[in-house]
């Protein structure tokens, strides 16, 4: 089961990682319009008022697409042998754990309360928040902060897979393409919207 979840990389072929991933992200952007969320990041999820299935596609398309690019580019650099396959698979598997998260926003719920706290906060009232709100709020840092984790062991797993990484300046330079992923991700959607 340890492996399935952390890496499954070494029990299935990367055909049925890769079909596995991509009918899971179709379905996750499908649930992004219902329960309005947006992946708007490499490693991130906000919840809006209302999406689109434009926008939700984009979204996937283009963070897994960034993700998926400077990792190969930077698994060439590690290793002339790494296929874009491989990456491909690692950044769609890598995305699973999020999907989990939309289930906070059950009837707007995450959004409402989201955007309550942004108001009190910037016109500098009291805070004055419900205690089941309140929990809401705590359960759902501590669920993101335990997806990110798993997110990011896929990743670095899928990577260390398809590129045999041994050494701490690729471990180095597998994260600095990471940061980059989501620092440009970020900036093409903020520009597309």
């Amino acid at each position: 089961m340890k492996t399935i979840l952390f890496n499954p990389f070494q029990k299935y072929s990367e055909k049925q990682l890769f079909l596995f991933g991509w009918l899971l992200t179709i379905l996750a952007s499908s649930l992004s319009l219902f329960f309005n969320g947006r992946f708007d990041g490499v490693i991130d999820l906000h919840f809006v008022e209302k999406t689109s299935f434009i926008t939700a596609s984009l979204d996937f398309v283009i963070c897994i697409g960034i993700l998926t690019l400077l990792l190969f580019i930077t698994g060439k650099m590690i290793n002339k042998k790494t296929r874009f396959i491989d990456i491909l698979v690692a950044s769609l598997i890598a995305k699973i754990p999020f999907y989990f998260l939309l289930f906070f926003n059950i009837n707007n719920k995450m959004f409402i309360i989201t955007q309550k706290l942004m108001d009190t906060i910037s016109q500098k009232k009291e805070l004055n928040i419900e205690t089941l709100d309140m929990s809401l709020i705590v359960f759902s840092a501590i669920a993101t902060f335990i997806c990110m984790i798993w997110s990011m062991i896929l990743l670095f797993n899928g990577f260390k897979t398809a590129t045999n990484i041994k050494e701490t300046k690729h471990i180095l330079l597998f994260i600095l393409s990471v940061i980059i992923a989501e620092v440009l991700s970020k900036i093409i959607l903020f520009k597309l919207n």
